[in-house]
């Protein structure tokens, strides 16, 4: 991977960034106060999407620690254009659509699933675990995310869900799924830069967590209502029309996974490679996460072949002349 140009510590695109951050909003977002579209289906047991505008906007965060594994390619922030509307699930996928999917194909998801186990006090792969039987929530119902779903399970349901519709569903890709977890944000967070204010917007491992899950680590200063998973939408939506951008379940993305944004694409384009690879990217951090990984910039990635109970998926549309019209 070529080594990034840097001037201070800073690589030349972060300050390009920076310094774009500092003439205020970046141009061609969508106004936050703007109503969003009306969400669509394609079929009954289809996703509920929503039409996302074209736009620029700066991807990562300048700010960040370039020495810390964790926010090493954030740190790297590249200006990165959306050049034409595309459509994202409202919600991620629910437990009652991925059935769907699941008694129409014959798709074997197996065991197994990492869960906490509260005997040991600790995540575990649980071969007694799956999408039906996650464990977290401990009575989980058609409305709430499926979870213990791996990036090939991911890729199978947007393949099927493909098929059944004859429309280009996907997984969307990472550039596109913070620009929409952002929705014309430039603070750490969609809602602004304090974790703290979220709790209307975000599940998280906040002061009900800790009640119930004694992690270790601090919870976010705020009670979302949760302690675990919960419903799709049960919180507020951010500008652009979207629920559980940030917490509930992360999600995997199409991009593969890499510790640096210096070669990445500038457009909406997932960044993969011709051979394939074995990790990928996951955003938006769970219902455990703490609020330095609450965050829209912020990146995770596991191999393509995990599963575990906080993780999931939403997904991406590609729009033809009709679904623009709407």
């Amino acid at each position: 991977m070529p080594t990034s140009v840097r001037s201070g510590g800073w690589s030349v695109g972060s300050i390009a960034a920076v310094a774009l951050l500092a003439l205020g909003p970046v141009p061609l977002l969508r106004a936050a106060a703007a109503e969003p579209p009306a969400p669509f289906r394609d079929c009954a047991e289809c996703p509920e999407m929503v039409r996302m505008p074209a736009g620029t906007f700066v991807m990562g965060t300048p700010t960040a620690d370039p020495h810390l594994a964790a926010t090493r390619a954030e740190s790297q922030a590249v200006i990165v254009s959306i050049g034409k509307p595309f459509a994202l699930g409202k919600v991620e996928v629910t437990r009652r659509e991925y059935r769907a999917f699941i008694n129409d194909s014959g798709y074997d998801v197996r065991a197994p699933c990492r869960s906490w186990d509260e005997a040991l006090g600790r995540f575990s792969d649980d071969r007694a675990r799956g999408w039906e039987n996650p464990g977290r929530p401990r009575e989980a119902r058609d409305d709430h995310p499926v979870a213990c779903v791996s990036w090939n399970d991911a890729i199978s349901y947007v393949q099927w869900l493909a098929h059944k519709t004859g429309k280009a569903y996907r997984l969307p890709s990472e550039a596109e799924w913070e620009y929409a977890a952002r929705a014309g944000s430039n603070a750490l967070r969609p809602w602004g830069d304090a974790a703290t204010d979220g709790c209307d917007f975000a599940n998280l491992y906040d002061l009900a967590s800790r009640e119930v899950y004694a992690f270790g680590f601090e919870p976010v200063r705020c009670r979302d209502g949760y302690p675990d998973v919960a419903p799709v939408g049960a919180l507020r939506a951010n500008a652009f029309g979207l629920y559980d951008m940030i917490g509930n379940v992360a999600e995997w993305v199409q991009d593969c996974a890499t510790d640096s944004y210096v070669g990445r694409p500038r457009d909406a384009r997932a960044w993969v490679w011709g051979g394939g690879c074995t990790r990928r990217v996951v955003r938006g951090g769970s219902w455990l996460s703490p609020a330095e990984r609450a965050r829209s910039a912020f990146r995770d990635s596991g191999e393509a072949t995990e599963r575990a109970d906080y993780v999931g998926l939403r997904v991406a549309l590609d729009l033809d002349g009709r679904a623009e019209a709407r």
